[in-house]
């Protein structure tokens, strides 16, 4: 119940943003949800028709609309909301233009079940102008004639509906909204907060008399309770609800409860405030993670305020002049960002943490929730961001080559650890990405170690160059050394990885990664301008990080004639490189499989090499 009076707190403390239409995103009043409208009709205050116009625009067609308890969850059977519905519920001749039996029945009952609720809430202490010029039209029994002659709806051969569309919806699917001329402002009753307000006013009077009444297990008030919950908290899983509970004849509660209500009791109130919160929060900071399959991340705090959400911090700054370059440049400009966030908090803030997938297509599962302090969050993010990135190639708009310091995503990590190049993409399926990104995910807000098996794919990866693009072979491996840096500071007692060359390195894995990057040099270093060939030592590379002591002879025989290529100079600079190295590593009679320090010392000693390089250039050209 944790999660649900975080969510019920979050509606509280946010009431400034109940349609709040400043913005994009709004929370809806209780008793209300959004649907999308495809007819707008607009009435006087006597229940005269004016005019009708097709609403084809998305940002346009949402509109707040009142509901019932039934109607908000409907999936079959007759239950009308209250003042927008769709056609085949507002429109009294609606029969006269369809032919088939079945339907004419359905469409009477709807009908008469909608006016009859109309008309309860216009004969209240709580009507107003707009629901009685409103209900004074419906009762007209004229709404299809007056739309047809409107141009909005087209009649067939037979003078039934046609099969024509509105915003890609069917006549009988769309659903009408009103504007009410004279009645002030606004006119447009989807707007105007003191309609609302009455109405929720007037279904909460009326639960009262029909409604059971318990101790609220989120409150702790006697209230009317509610069984019947809020669905289209995900609009990629619209019927899928997240509390549910219609099993009285299996063991759902049955050993411990005599009824559904003795194990969960919530008021309708409460159930509102929670649902229409997460809603909110789903709509403004939602992370979804898979494309067909989907996986909702929700990151918030209950006063409204800023929470950098896991995966945001990809880039520090906007400002691509800005980026980092070097490692103490990175960690200076993330304890900022970091303190900027953290600087809005006070010490007993809490940060929710929640993740939401619809198991089947009317269930919604939290498949994680957690609650931390808010200092907590940002200190675990943090530490993630500082031990887990690397030194990437990007490019500038001119298409400039540039170095930058960043931690790699989440998604990007679970990509190039699990997936496969397809066209130019590294991707992976839907189901692998949702539960390996869920996996770094707990590495993070649990502050666990990162998994070993994860390390183990992508340096796998990273050894098969050859299976990548020249740009996503560039990525991988700077990817992997963000891991394997990450996995040995948790391994090693938070002893962390220079990206520099360290010379005084005398691991096995990390010379044979030096000696390779030595090798690949030294033959690049003798190609043409437009030449675009492997060199050996790219080719060779999975086998050499197999059997290294081995390999590394079959590229050494191979280098001879690049070494007659090169200027007496470059000659001697790549010989003392290769005999410096060779010497530390000496005869390797094992020739065994390298480990994870082999790419931090291949990735180091590429670095410093393409940095002498550059500093000569410089040198030549000054």
């Amino acid at each position: 119940m944790s999660w649900m009076k975080m969510l019920y707190d979050t509606y509280d403390q946010n009431e400034g943003e109940i349609a709040n239409f400043k913005r994009e995103n709004y929370l809806c009043p209780i008793a209300h949800m959004t649907a999308s409208s495809q007819i707008e009709i607009t009435v006087d205050i006597q229940g005269e028709f004016h005019s009708a116009r097709q609403i084809t625009d998305r940002g346009d067609a949402e509109t707040i609309i009142p509901v019932t308890d039934e109607s908000a969850g409907r999936a079959s059977g007759i239950a009308p909301h209250p003042l927008c519905d769709n056609l085949t519920y507002v429109a009294g001749d609606y029969v006269e233009y369809i032919s088939v039996k079945k339907d004419v029945e359905s469409s009477k009952g709807r009908f008469e079940e909608y006016i009859k609720a109309l008309e309860k809430w216009q004969q209240s202490p709580y009507t107003c102008k707009k629901i009685q010029g409103i209900y004074q039209y419906v009762t007209k029994k004229s709404m299809i004639k007056d739309l047809i002659g409107a141009g909005i709806i087209v009649l067939d051969e037979t003078g039934q509906l046609s099969k024509e569309k509105i915003a890609g919806r069917s006549y009988d699917k769309c659903i009408v909204r009103f504007r009410i001329l004279g009645s002030g402002q606004p006119e447009e009753c989807w707007q105007d907060k003191s309609l609302f307000q009455a109405y929720q006013t007037y279904y909460l009077e009326q639960r009262k008399e029909y409604g059971r009444s318990d101790i609220c297990y989120l409150t702790g008030k006697q209230a009317v309770t509610s069984e019947n919950h809020p669905k289209g908290i995900l609009p990629a899983s619209y019927g899928a609800k997240l509390v549910s509970a219609n099993d009285n004849t299996d063991f759902t509660f049955r050993g411990r409860f005599r009824t559904g209500e003795e194990a969960y009791a919530v008021s309708y109130e409460a159930t509102q405030k929670a649902h229409n919160a997460l809603k909110w929060l789903a709509k403004i900071q939602g992370y979804i993670v898979g494309m067909q399959d989907k996986r909702t991340y929700i990151c918030w705090n209950t006063k409204g305020k800023k929470v950098v959400q896991i995966d945001e911090l990809g880039y520090l700054t906007d400002d691509e002049d800005d980026r980092p370059s070097t490692m103490p440049e990175y960690k200076q400009k993330l304890q900022e960002l970091i303190e900027g966030y953290r600087d809005q908090f006070d010490d007993t803030d809490e940060v929710a943490l929640m993740a939401l997938e619809a198991a089947t297509t009317g269930r919604l599962s939290i498949v994680y929730y957690n609650q931390l302090l808010a200092n907590d969050y940002f200190e675990r993010i943090r530490d993630w961001h500082e031990h887990c990135c690397w030194q990437f190639t990007t490019f500038d708009q001119a298409g400039n080559p540039k170095q930058e310091i960043k931690t790699p995503t989440i998604k990007r990590m679970v990509e190039y650890t699990f997936g496969v190049q397809q066209g130019d993409f590294v991707k992976v399926s839907d189901k692998l990405m949702i539960m390996q990104y869920q996996r770094l995910f707990h590495c993070i807000v649990d502050k666990q170690s990162i998994p070993h098996d994860f390390v183990e794919a992508i340096f796998h990866r990273a050894c098969q160059p050859l299976g990548y693009s020249f740009g996503n072979r560039e990525r991988l491996l700077s990817i992997a050394c963000a891991m394997i840096a990450k996995y040995y500071y948790d391994k090693n007692d938070k002893e962390g990885i220079n990206m520099e060359v360290d010379k005084n390195i005398n691991d096995r894995d990390y010379l044979y990664g030096r000696l390779l990057a030595v090798y690949e040099k030294l033959e690049r270093s003798t190609y043409g301008k437009d030449e675009k060939r492997e060199p050996n030592a790219i080719r060779l590379q999975t086998v050499y990080a197999q059997h290294p002591a081995s390999t590394r002879l079959i590229i050494e025989n191979a280098l001879n004639p690049y070494f007659q290529r090169l200027s007496p100079q470059s000659r001697e600079f790549y010989r003392k490189e290769i005999e410096e190295i060779s010497n530390k590593i000496s005869l390797d009679m094992e020739n065994k499989q390298l480990g994870y320090k082999y790419l931090i010392g291949y990735w180091a000693e590429r670095a410093d090499l393409r940095k002498k390089n550059d500093d000569a250039k410089k040198v030549e050209e000054e």
